[in-house]
């Protein structure tokens, strides 16, 4: 093989088409090899035997003109230094290619995504975790290695929460942000999470236990503004959570019989929850359009759906708006109003999908179907009572003789 003084104006000549390839060994870096295709392509290496072996190993460094002659010297210095040191050029960069790989798969980021498809999809709350993480954690954490983040990151976003005016938020942030730790620990070989020891008491404060129910005056003006929104009435009829109605599929109604069975997995609970439906609650579904297998269709938007009703609310209202209520209210003004009416407390609350309590959760088996379809059908009455009214101070005028 040729040995030569390589000059910028030497390789350009070997860019030129010729008869058969070239290979040319540089004086300056004796190992450095200049080789060029009989189309002109051009290309760097160092041939050297790495550590350990007794042939000769081909190390690519560039191609020219990318690389220029300068540059390729400078890199074929470095190989060989390594290779000096005892270090295989090719082995090093495949277990930076590794531990590149692996960090890019262990960045929060990565983490939480592979959190929300291998322990939240399937849940009942599943799609308000994933908004959580994705809107909050993920855009603050995303790019960092998951390991990095501390203590001191976890309380700082929380206390930036509790100062924009959000205590309730901050509460659902930190608990989320707990989950997906204790899950990610095992699986990262993590020393500790960074949300151990950061108490919701300590840094938020104690959780406000919401007592708001719906007065007669607010139910009967809720009740007006949701013409044409069958959602506000049915949660107030039936004294479910938000996520139950609103992920209602038609195939669990048997609306003949008024019967509506929603499954396990879209219960907080997890166990079924059998609605015996009133009157009022089947004459509702069947004015609904049946535009696909979900009753709301496919996408509820519960806060702007809430937005929509509390402006029609307040037209009604002379423009003045209700106290803060919110969705989960109805609810607790259906168990409520299943007291006020007299409905046997364990009764009502199997209405609302609370297990029974202590031993009679096992020993007891009956399912208090009749029980509950009474308790159902007298909280109609009584809502139709509250929402129309019987006109008992309007005297009828008699027809003229």
């Amino acid at each position: 093989m040729t040995t030569n003084s390589l000059t910028d104006r030497s390789l350009r000549k070997l860019m030129r088409p010729k008869p058969a390839p070239v290979a040319i060994f540089d004086t300056d870096v004796r190992q450095l090899q200049v080789r060029a295709s009989v189309n002109g392509a051009v290309s760097f290496s160092v041939l050297k035997r790495p550590p350990g072996s007794r042939k000769l190993a081909r190390f690519p460094i560039g191609s020219y003109p990318l690389t220029t002659l300068a540059e390729a010297r400078m890199k074929a210095r470095e190989v060989l230094r390594e290779i000096e040191g005892g270090v295989d050029p090719r082995i090093r960069r495949i277990e930076e290619a590794h531990a590149a790989s692996a960090a890019k798969a262990s960045t929060f980021a990565a983490v939480a995504e592979s959190f929300i498809a291998r322990h939240v999809r399937g849940k009942r709350s599943a799609r308000s975790i994933e908004q959580l993480i994705r809107r909050t954690l993920v855009p603050r954490w995303g790019e960092r290695p998951i390991a990095s983040i501390t203590r001191g990151d976890v309380i700082a976003l929380i206390d930036e929460i509790v100062d924009r005016g959000h205590p309730e938020a901050a509460h659902s942030t930190l608990a989320y942000t707990r989950r997906l730790f204790a899950w990610a620990v095992p699986r990262y070989d993590l020393q500790h999470a960074p949300t151990d020891h950061v108490r919701a008491i300590d840094v938020i404060g104690a959780k406000a236990v919401r007592r708001r129910v719906l007065d007669v005056r607010e139910i009967a003006l809720v009740w007006r503004a949701a013409e044409g929104a069958p959602f506000a009435r049915l949660l107030l009829l039936l004294g479910l959570r938000r996520s139950e109605l609103g992920e209602a599929i038609w195939s669990e109604f048997d609306l003949d019989a008024g019967v509506w069975t929603i499954p396990p997995g879209r219960m907080k609970g997890g166990e079924t929850h059998t609605i015996p439906l009133s009157p009022l609650a089947v004459e509702i579904l069947r004015a609904l359009p049946r535009n696909g297998a979900r009753v709301f269709g496919s996408v509820l938007h519960y806060q702007r759906s809430k937005r929509a009703l509390d402006a029609r609310v307040r037209a009604l209202n002379g423009g003045r708006a209700l106290p803060r209520w919110t969705w989960h209210d109805c609810r607790r003004t259906f168990r409520t109003g299943l007291s006020t009416i007299g409905i046997r407390p364990d009764i009502a609350e199997l209405c609302i999908a609370h297990r029974q309590r202590g031993l009679a959760r096992i020993y007891d088996q009956h399912r208090f179907d009749r029980e509950k379809r009474e308790a159902f059908a007298l909280w109609a009455r009584h809502l139709l009572g509250i929402v129309s009214p019987p006109a008992d101070n309007v005297t009828p005028l008699r027809r003229a003789p």
